[in-house]
């Protein structure tokens, strides 16, 4: 039986997409370092802005290992007129590579630097 241009042209299309994504797999599997998760905050103070009464600090939370976290728990701290206050957020899962974005809450601008501490995450 002979076959028609179409399907020498959807063989070569699927050929062309098992090879491709079987390398994209191989080169992965190489390139993965096994790293833990390193979940990394960057606070962005230059946008914070009250809503509500309260004063509103945005960050993002990227993992930059090659292993996905979960139950992470971070801890802004800041002086807020006088007295030391806390925000805690709770990322549910983090995969690597990728990033979240969060709001620390305080009860006013703080008086200076906001500080964020990793109070811990759990592995997959």
């Amino acid at each position: 039986m002979r076959q028609n241009w179409l399907e020498w042209v959807v063989l070569a299309v699927s050929t062309a997409a098992v090879v491709g994504l079987v390398g994209f797999l191989l080169v992965d599997g190489v390139m993965d370092q096994g790293r833990a998760p390193e979940p990394r905050v960057e606070l962005q103070t230059d946008e914070a802005y009250e809503a509500d009464g309260a004063w509103l600090v945005p960050a993002t939370v990227t993992n930059d290992g090659d292993e996905a976290a979960e139950a992470i728990t971070l801890r802004a701290a800041a002086t807020v007129d006088g007295a030391e206050e806390e925000s805690e957020v709770d990322i549910d899962f983090l995969p690597p590579g990728t990033d979240v974005d969060v709001t620390f809450g305080f009860g006013a601008a703080p008086d200076g630097e906001v500080t964020v501490t990793i109070v811990g995450f759990r592995l997959p």
